[in-house]
C-alpha cells in the first residue's frame, strides 16, 4: 500500500530528473530506459516523447537494434493505450528488424503480443487417455495487454472408454477414438502437428505399470495416420498434479490455495510449500479403482447395499489408515482453501447445487459432500430428478437437466456410491484443520492439467530458441 503511493512522487521525481539533463542530449539507451519505466508508470504521453526521441537518434545512428526495441516500445504504448491499428503498425516494424538482425526469439515474442492486439491466438490440441475416457481440449492461447498469457477454452468433448481394462476391445475404442479426434483437429481446426499433444494420464500409466504395458500401448492405440512428429507421451501423477495446480488454481491464489483432483485411476493434487517449491499429494485410487476394490471384497447380490457395506468395510479395515497416513505431514494442505475437481466433484456440484450451472465456480461445503453420500444411497431417484421450476429459468433448467443426464450416464448409482464415499472419507481427513476452509470446484478443471501441459511446452518453446 505504502509503495502504491509512493508510485506517483517516484515518477514525478523519475520525469523531472530527466527534464534536468535535456532529452536532446541524453544517449538513445538511457532514452530507451526511462521511456519504458514511464510507461510502466502509466505516464504514457511523457513515455511516447522519449521513444520518439529515441527513435530521432537510432535512426540517425543507424541502429537496428535499438530502433526495433522503440518499435516494441511504441506497440506496447498504443497496445495499453487502446490504439491498435498503431500498435500492430509499430510491432511489425519490430518484428522486421529483430529477424533481420537473426533475434527471432524476442521475433517470436513480439509477434505474439501483435496477435494479442489483433485477436489472434495460437490454438492447442490436447488429447487426454485417461482410465475412462479419451478427451479433447481445444485451446486458443493469445498474449494480454498486461503480457500474460490467456486461455480460452474453444471446445472440450469426450469418448467414454475404459482403457484400463486393457482389453482388444478396449484398445480398438481407445484407437477409434483418438483417430476420431485427431482428423477433427486437422480438418475442422487445422492446428499444426507442432501444436498438438496426446497425453497417457497418470492414472491410466498406473495401470499400464503393472503389467509393463506403457509403451505397447502407446502404439497399439496410436492413429495409423498420425503425423510420426507427434509422440503419444504419458505423465507420472507427480507431474500431473503440479501441471493440474498450474492450469487450475489462479496465478493470484497459488500461495494461498491448494488443488485436489479426484480422478478415476488415482487421487492427486499439491500446494507450494513455504519454500516455494511444490509438494505432490497423491493417492494411488481413485473413484474407478476403489469401485474395483470394492467389486473384489463384495458379498451378496452386488446391490447398492452390498456395495456401501464393502465400500465401507474397506475404509475401516485399511484405507481410511492409508490417507491418515499420507496426510499426516501435510498440515500446510490441510489448512488452506482447496480448488476441488474429478468426475465425482462434478456430481457433487451438479447434483447439490443445480441451479449454479452457469457459474464457472461453484463454493462447496463439508456438508455438501456428507449430504451426498447419504442421499445418492438413500434419495437416489429424487436426487437425479430435482423440481427446478421455482430455482431457474426454463432454459436454465434446461441446462441443468441435460448436465445431470450426462452425470447419470457417466456414473450410475453403484459407481456414486462408492466415489461418494471414498470422497467424504478424503475430505474429512484434510478438514482436520482449519474446517472452514473453502472447497471450489471449478467446472473446467477437467482441462486443467492439459492447459498446465500447454503452459510448459509454450515455454519450453522460448526456452530451446534461446537455447539454440
Amino acid at each position: 500500500m505504502l509503495l502504491r503511493k509512493l508510485l506517483p512522487v517516484f515518477v514525478l521525481f523519475l520525469v523531472c530528473s530527466a527534464g534536468a539533463q535535456s532529452i536532446t542530449n541524453q544517449p538513445t539507451a538511457r532514452l530507451i530506459k526511462t521511456a519504458n519505466s514511464l510507461l510502466e508508470a502509466q505516464q504514457f504521453e511523457a513515455a511516447e516523447e522519449y521513444f520518439s526521441k529515441a527513435l530521432q537518434n537510432a535512426i540517425v545512428a543507424k541502429n537496428s537494434y535499438h530502433q526495433a526495441q522503440i518499435y516494441e516500445g511504441l506497440g506496447n504504448l498504443y497496445n495499453k493505450t487502446s490504439q491498435s491499428s498503431r500498435a500492430v503498425e509499430a510491432y511489425q516494424k519490430s518484428i522486421k528488424l529483430y529477424k533481420a538482425l537473426g533475434m527471432t526469439v524476442i521475433a517470436d515474442v513480439v509477434s505474439s503480443l501483435m496477435k494479442g492486439v489483433q485477436g489472434i491466438g495460437d490454438m492447442y490440441a490436447g488429447v487426454e487417455i485417461g482410465a475412462r475416457g479419451i478427451k479433447l481440449s481445444v485451446i486458443e492461447v493469445k498474449l494480454g495487454k498486461n503480457g500474460a498469457n490467456e486461455y480460452l477454452l474453444k471446445m472440450d468433448t469426450s469418448i467414454n472408454t475404459d482403457a484400463a481394462a486393457l482389453s482388444y476391445q478396449s484398445e480398438k475404442e481407445t484407437f477409434d477414438a483418438i483417430t476420431i479426434f485427431y482428423d477433427m483437429i486437422r480438418k475442422k481446426y487445422q492446428i499444426p502437428s507442432s501444436r498438438i499433444h496426446i497425453v497417457i494420464s497418470s492414472g491410466l500409466k498406473q495401470e499400464l505399470d503393472k503389467y509393463n504395458k506403457v509403451e505397447y500401448f502407446a502404439q497399439v492405440v496410436r492413429p495409423k495416420d498420425l503425423d510420426p512428429k507427434i509422440r503419444i507421451r504419458y505423465i507420472t501423477v507427480e507431474e500431473e498434479s503440479e501441471l493440474s495446480f498450474k492450469g487450475i488454481v489462479p496465478a493470484s491464489n497459488r500461495l494461498s490455495a491448494n488443488q485436489l483432483d479426484i480422478g478415476s485411476g488415482n487421487t492427486k493434487g499439491g500446494y507450494i510449500s513455504n519454500s516455494r517449491s511444490f509438494t505432490p499429494v497423491t493417492f494411488p485410487l481413485g473413484t474407478r479403482s476403489f469401485q474395483r476394490l470394492v467389486e473384489s471384497h463384495m458379498t451378496g447380490n452386488g446391490n447398492v447395499e452390498d456395495y456401501r457395506v464393502a465400500a465401507e468395510k474397506l475404509i475401516a479395515d485399511s484405507l481410511g489408515r492409508v490417507m491418515v497416513y499420507q496426510l499426516m505431514d501435510k498440515k500446510d494442505f490441510k489448512s488452506k482453501d482447496i480448488y476441488i475437481s474429478g468426475g465425482i466433484v462434478w456430481a457433487v456440484a451438479s447434483l447439490m447445487h443445480p441451479q449454479q450451472i452457469r457459474e464457472n465456480y461453484v463454493e462447496l461445503s463439508r456438508q455438501d459432500f456428507a449430504d451426498f453420500r447419504n442421499l445418492i444411497y438413500s434419495k437416489y431417484d429424487s436426487l437425479i430428478n430435482p423440481n427446478l421450476q421455482k430455482l431457474m429459468s426454463s432454459e436454465d433448467a434446461k441446462a441443468t437437466m441435460a448436465n445431470i443426464k450426462r452425470v447419470v450416464n457417466t456414473y450410475d448409482q453403484k459407481a456414486m456410491v462408492s466415489g461418494a464415499i471414498w470422497l467424504d472419507e478424503l475430505i474429512d481427513q484434510v478438514n482436520t484443520v482449519n474446517p472452514s476452509k473453502k472447497f471450489i470446484f471449478h467446472r473446467y478443471a477437467y482441462v486443467g492439467w492439459i492447459s498446465g501441459y500447454i503452459m510448459d511446452k509454450i515455454s519450453k518453446q522460448y526456452t530451446d530458441l534461446a537455447m539454440n
